[in-house]
């Protein structure tokens, strides 16, 4: 029995990783069922098998004792719960918060659960569902295409990532693990296909128009290329010649310098100062509570309006909204899931540095670094696929740390 709910785990983790950024966030078709049979399995496991029980308890002992990355983020999702207490919307802050903890899950299973074969599998999966999202972007733009429009602010591609945003950001935490792939490679079919791929992606970021997502892939380029061999950087260069050859990528990129974007971008900022300075530094406001208060802070503050039709979900910062709702201590919490993370990064890119997989956790770490840039004049921690996407290849960079005994 035990090893068929193993299977079974493996198979229904593998149907999830492929499906989760093409099914709906929320709702009755959502990849959230997937999440619901893989903790009804897990703990069916731990009723009816001492073995599983034991390898449990072995793994929540590892966790508190020597995981560093997972206890940050545990005692960061604690602090989600506990900011009830102070939230005014104490459904938006639980639901939020046991969100959250399902993301915990996954990482927890990939992390603690799979073997080396098993992780490969998954990373193929993961990578063939970026493909798919990839390809509904091109069916997407011919359609625009097709009616006589451009790409351009008004015409925005999502592909199936629900948000123009959250596809250049979803496609930053994918495409540094194919450019290691085509380095990496001696297949040629799977360099081709890494190319194309790579395309794809940069396809994606393009038509996205995130201006946030253009920045990242040239910063995170050259990131790679400082990590991998400095004597790459040179070839670093291409990139942003390019993204300026191509004018959709062109004008987004020259946008960063509009004082109008960057000046609502400022407002929000402040205000989310002023509600930090209102009392709030230590519990916050309470998770996701952000949007909730922010038109009575900007009311009594009108200067800072930016526009009528304009309810930030955040303060499109992370380290300003995990402070803003959760106050000083989940500012602490997720500032040491940063550092312990980029820390343990650190010491097993140097440790693994001659290995055959090398230069694909050394993409992964990449993405991880992009990901955070990208956090410090927007937040993405909260959309659901978003989320799914990161945790995932965190989890598979922290599978690797317990392997390599970093832990």
């Amino acid at each position: 029995m035990i090893n068929f709910l193993k299977k079974t785990s493996y198979i229904l983790l593998l149907i999830f990783i492929l499906l989760f950024p093409l099914l709906p966030s929320y709702g009755k078709f959502s990849a959230d069922i997937f999440i619901y049979l893989l903790l009804l399995i897990e703990l069916l496991g731990i009723i009816f098998s001492s073995d599983e029980r034991n390898k449990f308890r072995k793994n929540i002992k590892t966790i508190f004792l020597k995981d560093k990355i997972f206890l940050s983020l545990i005692l960061l999702n604690i602090t989600m719960y506990l900011s009830m207490i102070v939230a005014f919307n104490k459904y938006v802050t639980l639901s939020n918060s046991i969100r959250f903890s399902m993301y915990l899950f996954i990482f927890y299973i990939i992390s603690y659960k799979l073997n080396k074969k098993h992780i490969t599998n998954l990373i193929i999966t993961f990578l063939s569902s970026s493909i798919l999202v990839s390809l509904i972007t091109v069916f997407q733009v011919v359609y625009i295409k097709f009616i006589g429009s451009n790409i351009d602010m008004n015409h925005r591609i999502a592909s199936t990532l629900e948000n123009p945003n959250n596809l250049g950001v979803y496609s930053i935490i994918v495409i540094f693990i194919f450019i290691a792939l085509i380095i990496n490679s001696k297949n040629t079919k799977l360099k081709i296909l890494s190319s194309i791929s790579t395309l794809l992606l940069l396809f994606n970021i393009i038509v996205s128009q995130s201006r946030n997502a253009l920045l990242s892939l040239i910063i995170g380029i050259f990131i790679f290329a400082i990590l991998y061999n400095k004597r790459f950087l040179l070839y670093s260069f291409f990139v942003p010649i390019l993204l300026f050859i191509i004018p959709q990528a062109r004008d987004r990129l020259l946008a960063v310098l509009d004082l109008n974007q960057n000046d609502s971008r400022l407002k929000i900022w402040k205000i989310t100062e002023i509600m930090i300075n209102n009392k709030n530094q230590l519990l916050g406001l309470g998770y996701e509570n952000y949007s909730i208060h922010y038109p009575s802070y900007v009311d009594s503050n009108p200067s800072y309006f930016v526009r009528e039709s304009l309810l930030p979900l955040h303060p499109h910062n992370a380290i300003l909204k995990f402070q803003v709702e959760l106050g000083i201590f989940g500012t602490i919490f997720f500032l040491s899931f940063i550092l312990l993370s980029l820390w343990l990064f650190y010491k097993l890119i140097k440790s693994i540095k001659y290995t055959s997989n090398y230069l694909i956790y050394l993409g992964m770490i990449v993405s991880f670094i992009c990901f955070q840039i990208m956090n410090i004049i927007d937040c993405y921690y909260g959309p659901v696929k978003i989320m799914y996407s990161f945790f995932i290849v965190l989890a598979f960079l922290n599978n690797k740390l317990i392997r390599e005994k970093f832990q």
